[in-house]
């Protein structure tokens, strides 16, 4: 028996992750967060661990049969990827399972914004039906500067790049044989931000990301560009967004997750018209469908031996590499 522990932030997904997962696995729903009695028997006999939890040294020690942690996010910021390698436990995520959803919600904030959607809506249900069609602008033709090419950043490229728009982007780890396929321009940060119409970020939470939207990038961006983030709200200053948005610095911004979620009632974000908010709200039924089966995969290859697929990168060790060969380029810190 291939023995899984579900942490509690899974709980809703728990009866689909039993349907779908083979006789073999033994699935047990736990809360990391108050370890008991209970728990430390279980870490004993468990061979994977699927949820963002933090191990100590000493649950490390207990659970000697286990192999991989998986999460079913795309991130995996709370687990200690150095003490899981001191360890010999994998991490892996979720293999791009939401990366579809997450470009598709990109461009549908893009389009809002271009199209003036919640204006036109507006104007039809609560009148004086009235547009603004002169002020509309076409995607096509424009450039998408891509801030980190991931599984959601490379889903991203590829579907704008089908809409006729240039595509440019920055990565600490360089992909030339994505730029080859989707004739991707590689550029750093300081050329990207002055260089495009557009701004999506698709980065991890690391100490070199947070707040990486602040006063000194959004002054770098042109004052018809637009602002799209999507990955974390660690890596924006809101109050810097609000400026810019409220001073004309930027013609707008697309956000779907904030450094506090629920956004609190009195953030001025709220009342700003040249701002699309969505509650983090970008993945779809596909794809936690795609989540599921991709987890459940990669504990079946565990279970026979062999390599799981998209394991954890360590980004903050992969920053520091790029750093020492291009110490000149800057991360726009404020």
């Amino acid at each position: 028996m291939f023995n899984v522990l579900v942490n509690i932030e899974y709980e809703l997904l728990f009866d689909n992750l039993k349907t779908e997962a083979p006789d073999s696995f033994s699935l047990a729903l736990v809360d990391f967060k108050h370890p008991d009695e209970k728990l430390n028997a279980l870490l004993c006999k468990t061979d994977a661990i699927l949820g963002q939890v933090s191990l100590s040294d000493s649950q490390f020690e207990s659970a000697g049969k286990l192999k991989i942690i998986q999460t079913l996010s795309a991130g995996y910021d709370k687990i200690d990827l150095e003490k899981a390698r001191r360890h010999k436990v994998r991490v892996a995520n979720n293999n791009g399972a939401n990366a579809i959803a997450v470009a598709e919600h990109v461009l549908m904030l893009i389009f809002v914004l271009y199209r003036r959607l919640l204006f036109h809506h507006r104007s039809v249900t609560s009148g004086p039906w009235k547009n603004l069609k002169h002020t509309n602008r076409e995607l096509s033709g424009k450039t998408l500067g891509i801030y980190g090419l991931g599984h959601v950043g490379k889903a991203l490229a590829q579907r704008a790049s089908a809409l006729g728009v240039k595509v440019q982007y920055f990565d600490v780890l360089r992909q030339p044989q994505v730029e080859k396929k989707w004739r991707l321009k590689y550029v750093f940060p300081e050329d990207l931000l002055k260089s495009s119409d557009i701004i999506s970020y698709h980065v991890p939470k690391t100490k070199f990301t947070r707040k990486i939207i602040n006063h000194n990038s959004l002054k770098q961006m042109r004052p018809d560009a637009l602002l799209i983030n999507t990955s974390r709200g660690d890596v924006q200053d809101e109050t810097a967004i609000y400026e810019a948005l409220s001073s004309g610095q930027i013609s707008g911004a697309g956000i779907d997750v904030f450094e506090v979620e629920p956004l609190p009632e009195n953030s001025p974000l709220r009342k700003l018209k040249n701002v699309v908010l969505t509650p983090h709200s970008s993945p779809d039924m596909e794809s936690y469908i795609r989540t599921i089966r991709n987890a459940l995969d990669n504990l079946i290859r565990v279970s026979k031996f062999e390599e799981p697929q998209s394991l954890a990168v360590d980004y903050e060790k992969e920053t520091r590499k790029f750093l020492t060969r291009f110490p000149e380029v800057k991360f726009s810190s404020s």
